[in-house]
C-alpha cells in the first residue's frame, strides 16, 4: 500500500521532471527543432531521395534560432538556454559550409522574411503578423518552403513538379493544422496582442472542427487515391501524422498544461520524420 509520503515524493519527482524536460526540450525550441528535423527525413523520403544528415542539421538549427530571435522579441514567451543558441549556430556554421550554393541562397533570402515577420516597427506597436490571417499561413509557408526547397536542392536525384505539388499539399495541410493547434491554445493572447489567427477570427469551437474535418479528409482522399498519390510508404506516415492532429484536437485541452500541449502538438512532425525513416523506401 503506497504511504502519504511516498505518494508526495512522487508527485514532487513527476513536477521536477516535467518541468526539467520543459526547461530542456520546450523553452530552448530544440524540441520544435526536432520538429523541423522530422519534415526534412520525410520531404526525403517521399520524394525516393538519399537520407542525408546535413540538411536535416540545416534546417533544424536555422529553425530553432528562428524561433528564437522570436521568442527575444516577444519577451512574454518562454525562450531559454545560451547553449542551445550556441550549438545552433556551430551546426548552421557547419552544414552552410558543405550545402550547394543553391542552398545557401534559399536559406539566406528566406531568412530575410523570417526576421521581418518577427520584428516590431513604431516602438514595438506594428508587427507583420499582426496583418489578419498571416500568421498561420506564413509559418506554414515557411517551414514548407525550407522542408522541401533544401531537401531538392541538396540532392541531384530527379524530382518532377507533380511530386513536388503533391507533397506541399501535404504538408502544407499537417503544417497549417499543427500551427492552428497552437493558435487555438494562444487565442486570448493573440487576441489581446491584435494578432487575428483563424481562432481569433472563427472562434475554438469552429476552428477545432475545421482542423479535425481536414484532417480526416485529407485521409480518406489519401485512401481513395491509393499509392498513386505519394507512395506506399509516405502515405502511410502522412496519415499517422494527419490521425494524430485530430486525435490531437478532440482529446488536448488548450487550457490544459503546457508542457502536454507542446510535446504532443510539436512531437507531430517529428513522429511524421521517424515514421518514415523506419518504414522501407
Amino acid at each position: 500500500m503506497t504511504t502519504p509520503q511516498q505518494i508526495t515524493v512522487q508527485r514532487i519527482t513527476r513536477q521536477w521532471m516535467t518541468g526539467f524536460i520543459e526547461r530542456f526540450l520546450v523553452d530552448t525550441h530544440l524540441w520544435i527543432a526536432g520538429g523541423a528535423a522530422g519534415l526534412v527525413l520525410f520531404s526525403q523520403h517521399a520524394l525516393g531521395l538519399p537520407i542525408r544528415g546535413v540538411p536535416v542539421a540545416l534546417v533544424a538549427a536555422s529553425t530553432l534560432l528562428i524561433y528564437r530571435f522570436d521568442g527575444w522579441v516577444d519577451a512574454d514567451r518562454p525562450s531559454r538556454g545560451v547553449v542551445p543558441v550556441v550549438m545552433a549556430l556551430a551546426v548552421l556554421i557547419w552544414s552552410w559550409g558543405q550545402a550547394p550554393q543553391a542552398v545557401r541562397w534559399l536559406v539566406g533570402l528566406g531568412a530575410i522574411p523570417c526576421v521581418l515577420y518577427g520584428s516590431r516597427w513604431g516602438g514595438g506597436d506594428i508587427c507583420l503578423r499582426q496583418v489578419p490571417g498571416v500568421k498561420p499561413f506564413f509559418v506554414t509557408g515557411a517551414l514548407t518552403v525550407a522542408t522541401i526547397g533544401v531537401t531538392v536542392l541538396w540532392s541531384s536525384g530527379e524530382v518532377t513538379l507533380s511530386q513536388l505539388c503533391r507533397l506541399s499539399l501535404l504538408l502544407g495541410i499537417l503544417l497549417l493544422s499543427n500551427v492552428t493547434l497552437f493558435d487555438l491554445r494562444d487565442e486570448r493572447a493573440d487576441r489581446a496582442r491584435q494578432i487575428v489567427t483563424l481562432p481569433v477570427l472563427f472562434g475554438p469551437t469552429l476552428t477545432r472542427w475545421g482542423v479535425a474535418g481536414l484532417c480526416l479528409a485529407s485521409c480518406v482522399g489519401l485512401a481513395l487515391a491509393g499509392d498513386v498519390f505519394i507512395g506506399t510508404h509516405a502515405e502511410t506516415a502522412i496519415v499517422i501524422a494527419l490521425s494524430s492532429t485530430a486525435f490531437c484536437v478532440g482529446h488536448l485541452n488548450p487550457n490544459g498544461p503546457r508542457f502536454r500541449y507542446a510535446i504532443c502538438v510539436d512531437g507531430i512532425p517529428l513522429l511524421l520524420g521517424i515514421s518514415a525513416w523506419m518504414l522501407p523506401a
